[in-house]
């Protein structure tokens, strides 16, 4: 029943090899959920993606060069809404499990005070640089992500107490739009937005996790992480953590009529707070002062500042259905490069 498909909303932007893959899965597969893919790169990949699709699944290909990726993941689920009532994000080098995606759309049209569904996932490196190559190494990814609390404030307390990214669980998908478009105007930073897009999902209800293999995630060198040193100084930082206090100033009342003003503010700004601290950025930061920054960065330079990040490994119980099986071949080889064009891409 295409009321409970979900839709795979993909931005991508000068990686068509990665993007090439992830559509050669799920081809491969004969997955019935619709992919949506918007690319940002200067040049359109259109054809070599619809051709990789081999007429098996249904591609949407925009190309939007230039575009953001969180305004590209907005209007990729605007274009799905007129056909689809669930959505979940997908990295272009990632995957999604078909019959996890058909649990937690079920689980969701079901279960009204959740606002996400999502299951187990894995993360796996390769031997070598780029899409194709050996597994390397392979670990458990998520600790049975959820949202259990019932009242919103309680609800942040959770979300930024044990931190992590409801963007890849499965939405209803005006939901989804209307989370992901918070700060989309005034929050230029790329962490701060992430953030926004988080706990604006996080006020607007629980998320469940579902016993299920889910999400497949690719580490590798093409990912671009901006060092905490240059995030902290960038001219986008202290704007953007402005709007996001502004942010959750206005969803927070909105959500609880009975808070004062000062309630609301105290809390929006102990929730960032928090958040920070909790995943090991800086506890708390004084105003935008110029002398500030440049003693920061003197710091790091000097390496007097260390950051250690733990990361903790948990099990995941996979499920052994046939068609929830990863399918491994897509990575070992340029299975998806096959006749595309004349270079071989």
């Amino acid at each position: 029943m295409i009321e409970d498909r979900v839709a795979i909303i993909i931005p991508t932007m000068n990686r068509v090899d990665f993007l090439i893959r992830t559509v050669q899965y799920y081809a491969s597969i004969n997955s019935p959920h619709p992919i949506y893919i918007g690319d940002a790169s200067d040049l359109s990949s259109e054809d070599m993606v619809i051709k990789s699709a081999d007429n098996k699944i249904k591609v949407h290909y925009f190309h939007w060069k230039g575009m953001g990726d969180r305004k590209t993941m907005v209007e990729l689920a605007k274009k799905a809404s007129m056909k689809y009532k669930y959505c979940a994000f997908s990295g272009d080098d990632d995957y999604l499990i078909s019959s996890s995606l058909f649990k937690c759309s079920q689980f969701l049209a079901e279960n009204i005070s959740y606002a996400t569904a999502q299951g187990n996932g894995i993360l796996f490196t390769l031997d070598k640089q780029g899409p194709y190559g050996n597994i390397a190494s392979i670990e458990a990814y998520g600790n049975k992500n959820c949202i259990k609390k019932d009242t919103v404030i309680d609800r942040l307390e959770e979300i930024v107490s044990n931190y992590w990214v409801t963007n890849f669980s499965v939405h209803r998908i005006n939901n989804y739009i209307e989370d992901m478009s918070n700060g989309l105007d005034d929050i230029a930073d790329r962490n701060f937005g992430e953030y926004a897009n988080v706990l604006s999902a996080a006020i607007r209800g629980k998320s469940k996790y579902i016993d299920c293999f889910y999400l497949v995630r690719n580490c590798h060198d093409g990912i671009d992480h901006e060092s905490t040193c240059d995030w902290l100084t960038s001219s986008e930082w202290q704007p953007s953590y402005n709007a996001i206090i502004n942010l959750l100033k206005s969803n927070i009342s909105q959500s609880d009529k009975n808070l004062s003003k000062e309630d609301v503010a105290t809390i929006s700004r102990k929730v960032v707070g928090q958040l920070l601290y909790y995943n090991n950025f800086i506890i708390s930061t004084p105003g935008n002062i110029p002398l500030f920054k440049k003693v920061l960065k003197a710091m790091f330079s000097l390496k007097l500042f260390k950051i250690f990040v733990i990361k903790q490994k948990i099990s995941a119980k996979l499920s052994q259905n046939a068609d929830d099986i990863f399918q491994f071949e897509c990575i070992r080889k340029s299975l998806s490069r096959k006749g595309l064009n004349k270079e071989g891409l």
